[in-house]
């Protein structure tokens, strides 16, 4: 475990901010370095945050003091700035989704592999010790065999929002944003991964999917369904139900307003509340980060992980008909 961890964060948009935040509060990281494509919008994030403002990305990978990264770049600029920063010798922790298909995803983490550098796809809600009370329970057998996941998470942007994700090109829309949660909270769950996937959206005339349904089936008797979108507004909850009861996470993305609770067949429901700020759920994760580093991977998002949830966003899309100009093809 490294006590310490000097950070230097690739870009200045709002999960930048949420991160920076989160190394306020972390027990291990400081904000080091912040590369924007102007120093000025660098240097503006640093007033905030602290760390040395660079008008380049490459500045802060050439910076000596830096020891991790993170990504928070859009999406399909992930693949190549996660092989530049393990060529540095930095550790990475890189914003979901990793890449934009699998084929790019196991491409970038054999460079990962060979230049012997953490990496962690950044799911911060894995880190949350919220999400490992549901782990447990799941251990316990507390709902017997799990049968039934129903997820959803999906916010409201303005249709004229001005943004990555409304560019179909480039892998934006719900699914690869928000989505891949769903996705991979029911991996989780399940502990292996969907024989097969559909993908029910509305493609709008950017080429992104605006809202959309999902459906999933797992070796065994169990299926999930899940809803997202980046044009409505969802609950963003979890339901998992089981052969003898279910669990409901109110909010297992964010964990701040939320609580879990176990109802099981003749017994009271049972309740946990975990909550935490923002700052801290980003702040948890950094700290992951710094206890596996000399590991290489956390154990709370493996490189294997990330490869298998790209498999499985790559049978959604195909069945949606999703593709991305930007993305590389086999």
């Amino acid at each position: 475990m490294a006590d310490k961890l000097n950070w230097g964060i690739l870009a200045t948009g709002g999960i930048a901010r949420q991160f920076a935040g989160g190394l306020k509060v972390s027990k291990t990281g400081t904000l080091t370095a912040v590369g924007s494509r102007t120093v000025e919008s660098a240097t503006k994030f640093t007033d905030q945050y602290g760390g040395k403002p660079y008008g380049s990305y490459d500045e802060v990978l050439a910076d000596p003091d830096v020891e991790a990264v993170y990504i928070a770049l859009p999406h399909h600029m992930h693949y190549d700035w996660t092989i530049k920063c393990a060529e540095a010798g930095k550790a990475i922790l890189c914003e979901k989704p990793f890449t934009l298909n699998a084929l790019e995803a196991q491409r970038a983490l054999n460079e990962v592999r060979r230049h012997k550098v953490f990496f962690m796809e950044a799911f911060m809600y894995r880190c949350h010790p919220q999400t490992h009370k549901l782990q447990e329970l799941l251990a316990e057998n507390a709902i017997g065999d799990v049968r039934v996941v129903n997820s959803e998470f999906g916010f409201h942007a303005g249709k004229n929002w001005d943004n990555f994700r409304a560019d179909g090109s480039l892998g934006g829309g719900g699914l690869m944003d928000v989505g891949t949660y769903c996705v991979s909270l029911t991996r989780l769950v399940a502990g292996a991964e969907p024989e097969s996937a559909h993908y029910c959206a509305f493609i709008g005339a950017k080429g992104y999917d605006e809202i959309g349904s999902g459906c999933m089936k797992f070796p065994g008797e169990f299926t999930a369904s899940f809803g997202t979108g980046v044009h409505v507004d969802l609950k963003n909850g979890a339901w998992i139900y089981g052969t003898e009861g279910k669990i409901h996470v109110e909010n297992p993305w964010k964990a701040s307003n939320g609580k879990l609770t176990l109802y099981k067949k003749g017994s009271e429901p049972e309740s946990w509340e975990i909550h935490s700020t923002n700052d801290e759920l980003y702040g948890i994760e950094a700290d992951a980060v710094a206890e596996f580093l000399e590991a290489k991977e956390c154990p709370y998002m493996t490189l294997e992980d990330t490869v298998n949830n790209m498999r499985a966003l790559d049978m959604l899309r195909a069945s949606a008909g999703l593709v991305f100009a930007a993305e590389t093809k086999a």
